[in-house]
C-alpha cells in the first residue's frame, strides 16, 4: 500500500486545496479589512463548510444510501466557489493579487507542517498503543456509518454519548477520498498541523500585519515543546532520562502536574498521533480565535450583511465545537465572549462640545453606552442564536451522561508555580519581557495612564485573586499562590501597557489574550469540572493555544516599540533572548521528534502511511490483521461482531479498531467515562462470557439476540481470555453460527440471527 499511501496524501491535500478555495471568495467578502482576506482561515474553513454540510444532511436522513450526497455536496461547493470569484466578492485579479501577496506564506505554511507531520508520520506509522484503538475505532466506525444520531462502536447498540463531530468530519473527507481509514488516520494527524498553522498564520497577519513574522511564527508555535523536555535531559538525575532522548522522557515531559493533572500540547499530541476529539478541535478554535479577533477589529462592518455572516460563521463554529470537545466550547466560549464585550465600536453620532472645545461628559457618555448596548447586543445574539442552533442540532438524539461532577480543588493537588513554569516557562519569560519592554520604551503612540486606569488595573489583578480567596476561606491550604500572583500581574500590567497607554486595537485584542488566559489558569487550579484530569487536560490546552500567541505578538510589539525609539542596544539584547527561547524551543522538539520516530513497536520497521501495515511483520498480530482485513473487504456498512473484552490500554478490541464495526464492549474506563450504566457494563461481560464459554446454546442465542451480534470472531486472543473456550459448540450448530472464514488458527462465524448480507468472495474460506 505504500505506493496508494503517496498517492493518497496527494489526493487529500488536493481536496483540502480545493476546498479552501472554493469558500475564499465568501471569506473574503466577510473580512475585506483582513490583510489576507481570511486566505490562512480558508483552509479550516474549507473542511468545516464541507463535513458540516454533509453532517446535516446525514441528520436529516439523506445519506443512507452511501457516499452520492458526499460526492454532490462537494461538486456544489466547488461549483458555489467558482462563481464567488467575481466582483463584489473576490473577483479573479483581486484573487491573483491575493496569491500573489500571500500564496507563498500560506501555503507554505500549510504544506510546510504538513508535510513535517507527515514524514513523521510516515517514518512511525503504526496505529498502535495509547489511546489509538479507540480514535481508530471511532474513524472507521464513522467511514462505515451512514446514518444519525450514531451508536457507539465500544457498546453495540448504545447511542454514543461522546463528542464525536471531529472525527466525523474526517470521516467524510475519507468517504469523499476513498482512502481507507488506516491511512486516513496518520494523513488527518499530519494536516491536523497544517491547518493549525494556516490559521495561526491569519490570525497572527491580523494583530502584526507582518508576513514575514506571522509565517515563520506560525510554525513555531505548532511546533514549540515546553520547556521540561530540556530540564528532563540536561539536569534530571532520573537514569531512565537523564542525558538521553528517549520515548519515556517524551512522555514524562508533558506529566509534570501534580496527578491527575496532565498537558499533552500542541506539538506533543500531534508527535504522540492519538487523533483525539481534543487534538482535531485545535484548527478548529485556532479559527474561532481569528473570526471574534476579526470581529473585535472591525466595527465598520458590523451591521452590513458581510457582517452578519462574520458573527454567524463564527457562531456556527463555536456551536461545532461543543460536538468536537466540550471543554473548547466553554474555554474558548469565554474567550469570543471576552471580545465580544470589548469589540471596537463606533458612536453612532459624536457628542457636542461646549465652546471651549471640550465635550460633553454627560452626552459622551450615554452615546458611548448606548452604541455599545447595541453593538453587544446585535454581536451577542447572532453569535448566540448560531452556536445555539450548532448545540441544538448536535444535541438532537445524542444525550451526554459523563460521569462526574464539579466543585473545588484541595490542596494536594494544586499545581505550584514551578511546576507551571516547567510546562509555560518560555511564554512565561517571553511574556513578562515584553510586558516590561513596553511598559518602559518611550513610544509616540503612548498616551497618559491616568488614576482611574490604574485603580482599574487593581480591581482587574483584585478580581483574579478572588477564586483562590474564596478556596481559603472555605478552609483549603497550600493554594497555589505564586500561579496566582504571576496571574494577576499579568493582568493587571498588560491593561495599562497595552490598553491604558495606547490607542491600537490590536495591542488591545493581546491584552484581551493574556487576561482570558491568565484567568482560566487560576479558574481551573481552583476549580473542577466533571473530574480534576480533564479540567487540567482540556482546559490547559486552551492556555497553551492563547499563551504562545499573546506571547509573541507582545515580543513582536516590544521590538518593534525599540525599533522605532532606536534603542538598537536594548532591542539586541531582546533579540538575543528570543533567539535563545527560539533555540532551546527547536532543540526540544528535536529531541521529541527522535524519540517518537525511533520507538518501535513492531518486529520490523515499515515506511508507509499505512497504519495497519506493521501486523503483518508483528507474529501475535498477523492473525488480527487478517481478520480486521476480511471484514474491510467484505463487509460494508454496520455490524456488530464480539470479540474479547478485556483491560483497556492492551490487546482487546482490536477487530473493532481496525473495522469500525461495533463490539459489544470495548475498554470499560473509556465507556463508562462516556455514560454507559454500572449496570450495564457487567451484565455485558457477562453475556460475552457466556457466548464464549457456555456450552448451553439456548442462554447464547438469548444473549445474541440481545445485543444483536451478527459475527463472532474466535481467534488467538478469545481463546487466551476465555477458557475453556465452547468451541464444540461453534462447531456442532451449524443452524447458530455459520464459518464464513478461516485465517490461520482464526475463525470467523455468522450468526443465524443476522440480517446482514455481506457480499460474500468466490474464494472465502469455509
Amino acid at each position: 500500500m505504500q505506493d496508494f499511501g503517496l498517492i493518497s496524501f496527494f489526493l487529500w491535500l488536493l481536496t483540502i486545496e480545493l476546498l479552501s478555495f472554493a469558500v475564499l471568495p465568501y471569506l473574503a467578502w466577510m473580512a475585506p479589512n483582513a490583510p489576507d482576506r481570511g486566505y490562512g482561515f480558508s483552509k479550516v474553513c474549507g473542511v468545516f463548510a464541507f463535513s458540516g454540510i454533509c453532517w446535516l444532511l446525514t441528520l436529516a436522513g439523506l445519506a443512507t444510501d452511501g457516499n452520492g450526497i458526499i460526492y454532490l455536496t462537494f461538486v456544489l461547493l466547488l461549483i458555489a466557489g467558482y462563481r464567488g470569484y467575481r466582483p463584489g466578492l473576490l473577483s479573479r485579479a483581486d484573487f491573483t493579487a491575493l496569491l500573489d501577496k500571500h500564496g507563498r506564506a500560506v501555503e507554505g505554511v500549510f504544506l510546510g507542517l504538513t508535510l513535517f507531520y507527515g514524514i513523521i508520520r510516515f517514518l512511525n506509522p503504526q496505529i498502535f498503543w495509547g489511546e489509538k484503538p479507540m480514535d481508530s475505532t471511532f474513524l472507521n466506525f464513522f467511514v462505515r456509518n451512514n446514518e444519525l444520531p450514531p451508536q457507539d462502536p465500544w457498546a453495540s447498540g448504545s447511542p454514543m454519548s461522546y463528542y464525536y463531530l471531529g472525527i466525523y468530519f474526517i470521516a467524510a473527507l475519507l468517504k469523499l477520498t476513498g482512502i481507507p481509514a488506516a491511512i486516513g488516520y496518520n494523513l488527518a494527524i499530519a494536516t491536523l498541523g497544517g491547518l493549525i498553522g494556516a490559521s495561526f498564520y491569519g490570525l497572527l497577519l491580523l494583530v502584526t500585519r507582518n508576513k514575514r513574522f506571522s509565517a515563520w511564527t506560525a510554525v513555531l508555535l505548532v511546533i514549540a515543546c515546553d520547556p521540561e523536555v530540556l530540564r528532563l535531559i540536561v539536569f534530571d538525575r532520573d537514569p531512565r532520562w537523564s542525558w538521553r532522548i528517549t520515548f519515556d522522557g517524551f512522555w514524562a515531559s508533558s506529566r509534570v502536574f501534580t496527578p491527575p493533572g496532565f498537558l499533552e500540547y500542541t506539538s506533543w499530541s500531534l508527535l504522540f498521533a492519538d487523533l483525539h476529539a481534543h487534538v482535531i478541535a485545535i484548527p478548529f478554535t485556532a479559527t474561532v480565535l481569528g473570526l471574534a479577533a476579526l470581529l473585535f477589529l472591525d466595527g465598520k462592518s458590523r451591521y452590513s450583511l458581510h457582517g452578519f455572516a462574520l458573527r454567524a460563521l463564527l457562531g456556527a463554529m463555536l456551536g461545532s465545537l461543543f460536538g468536537m470537545n466540550t471543554w473548547d466550547f466553554i474555554t474558548f466560549g469565554a474567550a469570543v465572549g471576552a471580545l465580544l464585550a470589548t469589540a471596537r465600536v463606533p458612536l453612532f453620532w459624536q457628542p457636542p462640545t461646549y465652546e471651549d472645545g471640550t465635550p460633553s461628559l454627560g452626552e459622551t457618555i450615554f452615546v458611548t453606552a448606548f452604541s455599545r448596548a447595541v453593538a453587544f447586543v446585535w454581536d451577542a445574539v447572532i453569535v448566540a442564536a448560531f452556536a445555539g442552533l450548532a448545540v441544538y442540532l448536535y444535541n438532537l438524539g445524542v444525550s451526554f451522561r459523563p460521569n462526574g461532577s464539579w466543585g473545588w480543588v484541595y490542596d494536594q493537588e494544586f499545581n505550584t508555580f514551578w511546576k507551571f513554569f516547567r510546562v509555560f516557562g518560555y511564554w512565561v519569560i517571553g511574556t513578562l519581557a515584553a510586558l516590561g519592554v513596553i511598559a518602559f520604551a518611550p513610544s509616540s503612540s503612548k498616551r497618559r495612564v491616568s488614576v482611574w486606569s490604574c485603580l482599574f488595573a487593581g480591581l482587574l489583578s483584585a478580581a483574579v485573586i478572588i477564586p483562590p480567596a474564596l478556596s481559603a476561606l472555605k478552609g483549603i491550604g497550600h493554594q497555589p499562590w505564586g500561579t496566582v500572583v504571576y496571574a494577576a500581574t499579568v493582568v493587571g500590567l498588560s491593561y495599562i501597557v497595552l490598553w491604558a497607554r495606547h490607542s491600537s486595537d490590536e495591542k488591545k485584542l493581546v491584552w484581551i489574550f493574556l487576561s482570558v488566559t491568565a484567568t482560566l489558569v487560576v479558574v481551573l487550579e481552583i476549580f473542577f469540572l466533571l473530574d480534576r484530569m480533564n479540567t487540567l487536560f482540556k482546559g490547559y490546552m486552551a492556555i497553551w493555544m492563547m499563551s504562545g500567541l499573546s506571547t509573541v505578538v507582545a515580543v513582536f510589539y516590544a521590538n518593534q516599540m525599540l525599533r522605532e525609539a532606536g534603542r538598537e542596544k536594548a532591542r539586541r539584547a531582546l533579540s538575543m533572548l528570543v533567539s535563545l527561547g527560539v533555540g532551546m524551543i527547536l532543540v526540544g522538539t528535536a529531541f521529541n521528534v527522535y524519540a517518537v520516530v525511533t520507538i518501535d513497536r513492531g518486529l520490523k520497521r515499515t515506511y508507509t502511511f499505512d497504519g495497519m501495515e506493521w501486523m503483518k511483520w508483528k507474529r501475535e498480530y498477523t492473525e488480527d490483521g487478517e481478520i480486521a482485513s476480511w471484514f474491510n473487504e467484505n463487509v460494508d456498512g454496520i455490524a456488530t461482531i464480539l470479540e474479547a473484552q478485556g483491560d483497556g490500554y492492551r490487546e482487546f478490541t482490536r477487530i473493532a479498531m481496525h473495522t469500525g464495526l461495533p463490539t459489544v464492549l470495548g475498554w470499560e474506563h473509556h465507556v463508562r467515562q462516556r455514560g454507559l450504566s454500572s449496570e450495564e457494563i457487567p451484565a455485558r461481560k457477562r453475556a460475552i462470557y457466556a457466548i464464549y464459554t457456555s456450552e448451553d446454546i439456548d442462554l447464547t442465542k438469548k444473549y445474541l439476540a440481545m445485543y444483536g451480534v451478527d459475527f463472532v470472531v474466535v481467534g488467538n486472543v478469545e481463546k487466551t481470555t476465555y477458557r475453556p473456550l465452547a468451541a464444540s459448540k461453534f462447531e456442532n450448530h451449524p443452524e447458530v453460527f455459520t464459518k464464513v472464514a478461516t485465517l490461520g488458527d482464526s475463525v470467523i462465524y455468522r450468526t443465524y440471527l443476522s440480517k446482514f448480507n455481506p457480499a460474500y468472495k468466490s474464494a472465502l474460506q469455509q
